[in-house]
């Protein structure tokens, strides 16, 4: 099934024959109103179950209009005539070649605004295991709103020793400051209400909101979620 996520109207025809869809919103600024016109095609289809994708910020973080707009979404959903399951994963091991292979590659650092705060970060490809899970034995998660993270909790200076580590090249930890974070990730395009959703999870880092550990999603995937060792691992080559 493809269609394009953002087209004016959505034919609930492209949900022939599906009984469940996992529904990841593109971090777009018109994410409401396309996943509203997604939704409501698949409920018109009658689609049995949706897996949401939201985030672990959408149940603290009352200010960013980021998590306003997936609550919105979320609640879209859970007041849907299908089945749901929420996802909310926290911060992704991901983000550590996305947003830093440049700075650990040619300055031999990794930079946020993160303090000493510590993150559970979750690998991506444990979300996509869970998702599956979630599609395929949709009555033991129905109704059901999980919060994935990792087993352990991180922070900056633990990922950039293992990081280092592995790829055998010390790594300095910079903290800046909100203020300059917010003005290195507006110079590089990214969109402000994007920037306020991520300096809004490293405030609440650096407080210990983000350290808590879910065990939901080891049981969902029934096995232990993947560690800092394994990702860098799997991923070494991202940063050399």
């Amino acid at each position: 099934m493809v269609f394009e996520f953002e087209a004016p109207s959505i034919s609930p025809t492209r949900f022939e024959g599906v009984d469940a869809f996992f529904f990841m919103t593109p971090l777009i600024e018109t994410q409401v109103s396309a996943s509203l016109r997604v939704l409501n095609a698949a409920i018109e289809a009658g689609v049995h179950h949706i897996v949401r994708l939201s985030s672990r910020a959408a149940g603290w973080d009352e200010r960013s209009k980021l998590r306003n707009w997936q609550r919105e979404v979320d609640d879209a959903v859970t007041e849907s005539e299908a089945g749901w399951t929420i996802l909310r994963p926290c911060s992704l091991f991901q983000n550590f070649i996305h947003d830093q292979a440049e700075a650990i590659r040619t300055m031999s650092s990794i930079i946020v605004p993160q303090g000493d705060g510590l993150i559970p970060y979750v690998d991506a490809l444990d979300i996509g295991d869970a998702a599956a899970e979630c599609l395929m034995y949709p009555v033991e998660h129905q109704g059901k709103t999980h919060v994935l993270t990792g087993s352990r909790a991180y922070g900056a200076k633990g990922v950039a020793a293992e990081i280092g580590r592995m790829i055998q090249k010390p790594l300095t930890y910079i903290d800046l400051e909100e203020a300059q974070s917010r003005d290195m990730m507006l110079q590089a395009g990214m969109p402000p209400w994007l920037v306020e959703a991520r300096l809004a999870v490293f405030a609440h880092a650096k407080a210990g909101g983000e350290a808590a550990v879910d065990p939901a999603l080891s049981r969902i995937i029934g096995r232990p979620a993947t560690s800092l060792s394994d990702f860098v691992d799997r991923n070494r080559d991202a940063w050399q």
